[in-house]
């Protein structure tokens, strides 16, 4: 017996991270690959149709101009979609939380970590760990974010692999959230 999807996809959108956004592959402000941001709108079949945003990203890995530039480029995005439904944010944003103006751009944005307003959160590792042994109490680079309306019940970084091989070099963040 199959189970139907738990959510739908409404519309998606993709932007390029430099000053002409809409140019397919633009790579601007000193990024060293094009970046994007992909915004989907969802609604839950689980819960009446309940709608909200996912924008997925993954900033510039060496430069701090790209990543600055890029982080505001989101931020005023999501200004411009329909302001009564939830809006998450997930990335790769290759700075650390709370140690870099990249950081507080998402916040001055109206945009709160999960991981910071959880209720309860699992151990933490550093994010990005390139395949190397794991570093708990680490930095995290890549981050789940929502508006204050949304309600973080936890937050963890999966430490997950299989026979020592991770599917990644990052490891990946969850979050547990009830839509506001």
């Amino acid at each position: 017996m199959s189970s139907a999807p738990r959510k739908a996809s409404i519309s998606s959108y993709t932007f390029w991270l430099s000053h002409t956004p809409e140019t397919i592959g633009s790579n601007t402000w000193g990024a060293t690959f094009p970046r994007v941001v992909t915004w989907v709108r969802f609604h839950d079949l689980l819960d009446d149709g309940r709608e909200f945003y996912v924008l997925n990203t993954h900033f510039d890995h060496a430069s701090r101009h790209a990543r600055e530039r890029s982080a505001a480029l989101p931020a005023q995005r999501i200004h411009g979609l329909d302001r009564s439904l939830p809006p998450l944010v997930t990335g790769d944003f290759n700075v650390a939380a709370r140690k870099n103006p990249v950081y507080d751009a998402m916040p001055g944005a109206g945009l709160v970590d999960t991981w910071e307003t959880a209720a309860g959160r699992g151990a933490l590792y550093g994010t990005f760990h390139g395949y190397g042994p794991l570093t708990p109490n680490s930095d995290r680079i890549d981050r789940i974010l929502s508006t204050p309306g949304v309600t973080t019940r936890r937050a963890s970084v999966s430490t997950f692999s299989r026979n020592g091989q991770f599917p990644s070099d990052h490891l990946p963040v969850q979050a547990w959230v009830t839509l506001g």
